[in-house]
């Protein structure tokens, strides 16, 4: 069990709306009923959160949806950023919608960290995001790169793109792009509803042709990696993770909030929300969870874990019940119990 005391990383969900409407969509944006709607947080819950993350000396904050810039108020809320004393702030964007006004104000505001996910090349990306906005996407984010300090590509790997993966990324190296990280598609959402998910083979063989890229082209020229947590037993972890890869190889450290508040300590086994921000100062539900996360830290070893991650995909399309737990979908609290 940790002995730390506060989150390292907090992933918040600032809305559950997007202007996109991407096939394997862990928020089913365009779905969520009005009833969770309407208990999302306001903006000045969502800014007070923030505000309290950085008093625990919260390391990094990630602001992601549905998509962040979409949500009423979300300027208002940035406008919390240069008040944080500790924590850094990381933006994941869709990028498709923004202009230039809008990427200088984000700039502006002291968020210095963002993430743009980008799914294929063209006919690949209009396939998933269901919107030919592929040029604006790649325009917004070289922009972006250009004026933040850290600045990455996110990609979803899915059944629909695995095999268009690596010919983005030759697409992006080309552009001047520097930084890619490949993401396994999970059960959230409509990930698992669209049978998207890899199984152990499939990943398996992209991790092969990822590692022949990274032993070809030095990290300094494109760093290239692939966050599939539970693929190679007994693999050294690497020095740096990234707020992907960090709830699954330092438990116990990282919090996900969702946009009605509700908090899960750990995104590998939590089978229900510890507490909701709405109800509770965070200081509080990080403390009185800690001994339910111990008990979790029980049933669920590293090797029950990674069975239940690739017995999912495994699974699909047959009648094989696998226990759901957040490591398959942060989402699944939202279906019954929304505070």
């Amino acid at each position: 069990m940790n002995s730390v005391s506060a989150p390292v990383r907090a992933s918040v969900d600032v809305t559950y709306a997007c202007d996109l409407r991407c096939i394997h969509c862990r928020t089913n944006t365009g779905e969520i009923p009005a009833a969770i709607r309407r208990k999302m947080m306001t903006i000045e819950q969502l800014g007070d959160l923030l505000q309290q993350l950085d008093e625990q000396r919260t390391f990094e904050i990630t602001l992601t949806g549905g998509e962040p810039t979409i949500r009423k108020g979300f300027w208002d809320l940035i406008e919390i950023v240069p008040r944080l004393t500790f924590s850094t702030v990381t933006l994941i964007t869709n990028a498709a919608n923004l202009d230039r006004a809008d990427m200088d104000r984000i700039v502006a505001s002291g968020i210095s960290s963002i993430r743009v996910s980008i799914d294929g090349t063209r006919d690949t990306f209009a396939k998933v995001r269901k919107l030919d906005v592929f040029d604006q996407v790649i325009e917004n984010s070289l922009y972006l790169q250009k004026r933040v300090s850290s600045f990455k590509i996110l990609t979803t790997v899915m059944k629909t793109n695995l095999a268009n993966v690596l010919e983005l990324t030759d697409h992006l190296r080309a552009a001047g792009f520097r930084r890619q990280d490949l993401i396994l598609v999970r059960a959230h959402g409509r990930g698992g509803r669209n049978r998207l998910l890899l199984t152990e083979q499939e990943t398996l063989d992209l991790y092969q042709r990822v590692e022949r890229f990274r032993r070809d082209v030095p990290t300094a020229d494109f760093d290239l990696r692939l966050n599939a947590p539970y693929l190679i037993p007994g693999a050294p972890v690497p020095p740096f993770q990234d707020v992907v890869m960090y709830p699954y190889l330092v438990k116990d450290t990282s919090v996900a909030v969702s946009a009605t508040g509700d908090v899960t300590m750990s995104r590998l086994y939590s089978p229900q929300p510890l507490g909701n921000v709405k109800e509770h100062p965070f200081a509080d539900i990080w403390r009185t969870g800690q001994e339910q996360l111990a008990k979790e830290q029980e049933e669920f070893d590293d090797a029950r874990l990674r069975e239940i991650f690739w017995d999912f995909a495994a699974a699909d399309g047959d009648d094989t019940v696998i226990p759901l737990t957040s490591l398959l979908d942060r989402q699944i609290f939202e279906g019954y119990e929304v505070r």
